[in-house]
């Protein structure tokens, strides 16, 4: 019998009745990379309702340029999640189709960091202006998780990004957002996401999924145009770091079909995580060029929450 993949409803992409726990969150997160003028970025907005704050993340990087970083962990509880304002950023998210289309602005004062690395070690950047108005359309099948209150869509970006006066456009570029609610303890487990677009049209993503005591646990979907979603059985990540503890490359082997897929790390764009009892995760996040074993090619995004 074939279990049919799940997928959320067009409910679910606004903000949910949290539940009681500390570390209760709500999320909802974007990424894209354009090739071309070697530039990618991610946005996320995290909830915390019971502990009366919220982050906002805004990064960008690339070869050649200083990683951006518009980073707020503690910003008081927005009365909307769809329109937050502090002194320093602004962040508004618009469902214009739901489940199809979604809009993103963010501007802000934000940190240039030439060295990427600076970021895992909480150091401060130099302030420069960054602005940006995103378009995310939705290119495949929306997939929930079977596991956990989350889904993930693949998309193409477009819409403008301006950094220090110098504006980008982007054209239907590839990207990712996901919505996620639920307890999400960044300092009780490891893990490495990825959100991958192979030139074939094929749309691949994963999580492996480390927690102390248990055997791992492998969540994803490989899907293109035409073709039935398959969703993954396993996914295991291999991963090297440099000195700094930044990614240099990553192998995920992912079930059905024994596929291997070699990411070659592009631009980096990290996060340090700190608990209120002094814990830190590191979240080294990058974008990257990808390679499968069985010759195509593609670009996409990678996480590798890391617990030191």
């Amino acid at each position: 019998m074939t279990t049919e993949p799940l997928q959320p409803s067009p409910s679910d992409e606004g903000p949910h009745t949290p539940g009681a726990e500390p570390l209760w969150n709500e999320s909802w997160y974007f990424d894209f990379v354009d090739p071309a003028q070697e530039l990618g970025g991610w946005v996320r907005l995290g909830l915390y309702p019971n502990e009366s704050r919220a982050w906002v993340n805004v990064l960008l990087c690339g070869p050649g340029m200083p990683t951006i970083a518009l980073n707020d962990f503690e910003v008081a509880s927005p009365a909307d999640p769809f329109d937050v304002r502090t002194a320093g950023l602004v962040l508004t998210q618009e469902v214009t189709a739901a489940l199809q289309r979604y809009r993103v602005t963010a501007r802000g004062t934000a940190q240039a960091h030439d060295d990427p690395a600076a970021l895992l070690r909480g150091e401060s950047g130099r302030a420069v202006e960054v602005s940006l108005d995103l378009t995310w359309e939705t290119v495949g099948v929306p997939y929930a998780y079977r596991v956990a209150t989350r889904y993930e869509i693949p998309c193409v970006v477009s819409g403008t990004v301006i950094v220090d006066g110098v504006t980008h456009e982007l054209n239907a570029v590839v990207g990712q957002r996901d919505h996620s609610w639920g307890v999400r303890d960044w300092w009780g487990m490891d893990w490495v996401w990825n959100a991958i677009h192979l030139d074939d049209g094929t749309h691949l993503h994963g999580v492996d999924i480390r927690i102390p005591d248990l055997p791992p646990i492998g969540v994803g979907y490989s899907q293109r145009a035409g073709e039935p979603l398959v969703e993954l059985t396993g996914v295991t990540a291999e991963a090297s770091f440099d000195a700094d503890d930044l990614p240099v490359t990553t192998t995920l082997t992912l079930q059905p079909g024994d596929m291997v897929a070699t990411a070659q790390i592009v631009g980096h764009a990290p996060v340090r995580l700190v608990a209120d009892d002094g814990r830190v995760a590191q979240f080294p996040r990058a974008w990257a060029k990808i390679t499968t074993a069985d010759g195509r090619s593609g670009i996409g995004w990678l996480e590798w929450n890391r617990n030191r």
